[in-house]
């Protein structure tokens, strides 16, 4: 897979190379790193989103894994309706609903919920540890919130989905 390379042999960017080496000693400089990773330590020094722990191809099967949960429960819902299926069997679509907005809000919120609560991220260069307590602890907040606010529209929707003839 190949992949572009930013190199960081400049004095300036020396705080960014002083990161990636606390949290992966093993690193070296010279090989560079890539865009996306380069693009998290930089948010993470300047504080801009301690919660991002996906990068943009986690993010993007996120989302096409929550629009695909979501179109097949308006694919469902006429074919239990048609089959004659009584109201409540409505109600077992709660964990396609769940599902769907779980992947749709982590999308948009960039973080997985799943590596939030392992103390990981993984900005599509592979699952890596998050050494910064304070970061650690703000993402699995963060993943928390968002398991939350998928728990809470899935509820609502599959409530509407009963109500509805």
């Amino acid at each position: 897979m190949a992949r572009d390379l930013l190199l960081y042999l400049d004095h300036t960017n020396q705080h960014i190379i002083d990161r990636i080496k606390e949290e992966l000693p093993e690193w070296v400089s010279a090989n560079g790193a890539c865009e996306p990773c380069a693009e998290y330590y930089k948010k993470q020094i300047s504080g801009e989103v301690p919660g991002e722990n996906i990068g943009p191809r986690g993010r993007q099967r996120r989302l096409w894994m929550g629009a695909a949960m979501l179109l097949l429960i308006f694919f469902l819902v006429p074919v239990m309706k048609s089959s004659g299926m009584g109201q409540f069997w409505k109600l077992a679509l709660f964990p396609l609903v769940f599902l769907g907005m779980l992947g749709l809000i982590q999308a948009r919120e960039k973080t997985c919920a799943v590596l939030a609560e392992f103390g990981l991220r993984n900005m599509d260069a592979g699952e890596l540890k998050i050494t910064n307590p304070k970061v650690e602890k703000a993402l699995r907040w963060r993943g928390r919130v968002i398991l939350f606010k998928s728990a809470f529209w899935a509820v609502l929707f599959t409530v509407v989905l009963f109500l509805l003839p």
